[in-house]
């Protein structure tokens, strides 16, 4: 067993999770260093296999549900090095989709996919352990709940927000102005917020880190929470030439990809708009109910309530009209889990949000 820097949660779950891959496949893996600083990279874990020279960047999740696989395959894709999710559990329907994007894994139920020729592995299957490992799994950070999540929103759309007095922040975040309190001093104990000076002025930092725990977080807390529903067009470019503006809502997902970066035919439309606007935009648009199981994409809307005022649309100076901010445009776009919808979001992050913020 290894202890070290990280949280004894995370280490928990990595101590059990190498063990159930000797215990079920006979691969002995090797906790070499933990928590490594690499380049502008933060590593959880260094793992060696026994035997090779392989060493793999551990990325450990002790809650792993499905909502958040975009964002897991993305974080682990960006590591420095050959990456690995080491979670609590891994069902069968994540894994195939982590192989299919080549994304090793393994859990503590032994689950595990692992390609180093001429060593390959692929388990799944294996029941979730009952035994529970006495940690909490979610995030207790209040920041990141679904009302905090608003005002991380702001913040990273508007990084110069995070100094502003905490009556300005609440206008922009539509929260309530006791919220932003619990949200800061989170934000502060997470080492997001930096205070300094006699006045205690404070400043974002760690940007990048910050935008992967909303985007990982936005799907699973805030998003379920403001769906308006799920439709089907029976013309796929509907959207096309449609005044979204005349409703007050913003285009995200796919279509906002076209609009920043021009690289994707978008196949889902996703729309935020006002809930009073639901109405008379599903009558313009001829949009009907989607049907429960529907074998192709192209055409459907999933339609969200816009969770910011619309007079303080964050990030205005480079949104594009009628689109949402680049921010909730790479967030959407993580959350498919899509290839190629990853790839835009890499497109909009560089230059977007990396180029307009000196953290990213």
């Amino acid at each position: 067993m290894y202890e070290g820097a990280i949280n004894q949660p995370d280490a928990e779950v990595l101590n059990r999770a190498v063990d159930a891959v000797a215990r079920e496949t006979g691969l002995r893996l090797r906790i070499d260093e933990l928590e490594v600083r690499e380049g502008p990279y933060t590593l959880d874990a260094v793992l060696g296999v026994e035997g090779r020279n392989e060493r793999l960047a551990a990325e450990i999740k002790r809650w792993a549900p499905q909502a958040n696989l975009g964002a897991l395959i993305n974080q682990v894709q960006a590591l420095p090095m050959e990456g690995l999710l080491v979670a609590d559990y891994i069902n069968p329907k994540m894994a195939e989709k982590l192989r299919e994007q080549r994304v090793q894994f393994i859990d503590t139920a032994g689950n595990a996919y692992l390609d180093m020729p001429p060593v390959y592995v692929f388990v799944t299957g294996k029941r979730k352990p009952t035994q529970e490992m006495g940690w909490p799994k979610r995030d207790t950070n209040r920041a990141f709940d679904r009302t905090g999540l608003k005002v991380v929103f702001a913040f990273l759309c508007r990084p110069e927000l995070a100094a502003a007095p905490y009556r300005d922040i609440a206008d922009v975040a539509d929260v309530a102005l006791g919220t932003v309190g619990w949200v800061i001093n989170g934000l502060k104990d997470a080492g997001f917020i930096f205070k300094y000076g006699h006045g205690k002025k404070r400043e974002l930092v760690e940007y990048k880190r910050l935008l992967d725990r909303w985007v990982e977080a936005y799907p699973e807390k805030l998003r379920p929470k403001m769906q308006m529903g799920e439709f089907i067009a029976d013309d796929p470019y509907w959207w096309k030439g449609f005044d979204i503006q005349k409703y007050h809502g913003y285009w995200g997902g796919e279509i906002a990809a076209t609009h920043y970066t021009k690289y994707l035919k978008p196949a889902v439309a996703t729309v935020y708009l006002p809930k009073e606007a639901k109405a008379k935009f599903l009558a313009r648009a001829r949009l009907r109910a989607a049907p429960g199981t529907m074998w192709d994409d192209t055409g459907r809307v999933n339609i969200y309530q816009a969770f910011w005022r619309d007079d303080t649309l964050p990030f205005i100076n480079i949104a594009k009209p009628g689109v949402v901010p680049p921010v909730l445009a790479y967030a959407d776009l993580i959350a498919t889990a899509d290839p190629r919808n990853q790839e835009a979001a890499g497109m909009i992050y560089d230059e977007y949000i990396a180029r307009y913020n000196q953290q990213g």
